[in-house]
Parts: structure tokens; sequence; C-alpha cells
């Protein structure tokens, strides 16, 4: 009996260790240990994967307009957001703040595409919570946005951190385009999309 409580001790332990507390996704430390390990199998068995760098836009706008606790609870859902959009399989992470990242298994440059704009879609129609749960407030809504870019293995890279890395430089090429987009490290790869403006607060 005694085991068996501290084998379930050692366990949960090691969820706190390997997920984020707020989101529920794996944390960029667990992230980077199952990336290597993806990219080690990938180039034995020759397979591709893609790795997406995601970033909220303006989210510090919601941490002045609404509170931080709010600000707490659209991560907490952006992380629900993300996880849905994704396939079985496939790892999602928070990077911390309002960065988050993934890789997905088997998946070509075309696939890593069309993961990224299901992630973006989702993020831009989800309503996220403008007042603390359990505030006498009357519940309101905001809408955010998110700027994705994607790498892809072997591609762009077969090191797993060059990969982040060329991920992330396209992430920041979406972002000085104009954010609420997706760019591939690829440019020929990207996805030119009209903007909407995401709705004020209802």
């Amino acid at each position: 009996m005694l085991d068996e409580i501290d084998r379930e001790f050692q366990q949960q332990i090691h969820r706190l260790l390997v997920h984020d507390d707020l989101t529920g996704l794996l944390t960029s430390k667990s992230f980077f240990s199952e990336l290597r390990r993806e990219a080690a199998r990938a180039e034995a068995e020759s397979k591709p994967f893609c790795v997406l760098m995601m970033d909220l836009d303006h989210f510090k706008d919601v941490n002045d307009n609404y509170g931080h606790l709010a600000g707490s609870e659209t991560l907490e859902e952006v992380g629900v957001v993300i996880k849905n959009s994704l396939r079985a399989g496939d790892v999602g992470a928070r990077f911390g703040g309002e960065e988050f990242a993934a890789f997905l298994l088997d998946a070509d440059y075309a696939q890593g595409m069309v993961a990224a704009e299901r992630v973006r879609s989702a993020i831009e129609s989800h309503d996220f919570p403008a007042t603390r749960r359990g505030s006498s407030e009357e519940p309101r809504t905001h809408r955010m946005t998110i700027s994705v870019g994607v790498a892809s293995f072997p591609n762009d890279a077969s090191d797993p951190i060059q990969l982040v890395e060329k991920a992330d430089s396209a992430l920041y090429r979406a972002k000085r385009n104009g954010r609420n987009r997706v760019c591939a490290y690829t440019p020929s790869k990207s996805i030119n999309k009209k903007i909407l403006r995401p709705r004020r607060a209802t």
C-alpha cells in the first residue's frame, strides 16, 4: 500500500516537473527533451516533422486592460485551444510568458502549415475571459490573435536546436509582417492571409 502511494506521489511530482502548471502543456525543458528524441527517431526512419513557434499578439494589452488574473486565465485557455488544435501525438509546450511551441510528428511542410493555420484560426475565433472567474462583475470576453513560425525537418535543419531557432526566425517575420499570420522559415511556403481585427471586449 505504501509502495503504491509512493509511486503515485512520484508520478504526480514528475507531471508537475514536465508540465507547465498554468496551461498543462510541456515546459520548455521537457519540450526540448522530447524534440531531441523525435529528431533522432525521424532521422533514423527518414521521416519529416515540423516545429511551430507561436507568440500571442499584444498580450500586454490584456493584462493592462483586464488585469493579470484575467491574463492568466487567457493563457490557460490558450493552452487548451492549442492542444485541441493539434493532432493526437503532436506535442505542445509553453515557453514562458505568452510564447508557445509545438512539434508535429511525421508532418511535412504542407501539413505543418495547415496545422499552424488551424491554431491561428482557432485562437482568433475564440472568446477569452475578460473578467476573472468567480468575480461579481458581469462576464465579458475578448479576442486574441497569435503569430506562428514554422520550420521543417530535415528541409530547414536536422539539428533540433537549429530547427527551433529557424521556426523562431519565421515567427518574428510573421510579427514584422503584421501579426496574426503564419510564416514558414522558407518564405515560399508562407501563408498570406487577409488579417481580421480581433473584436473588442464584449
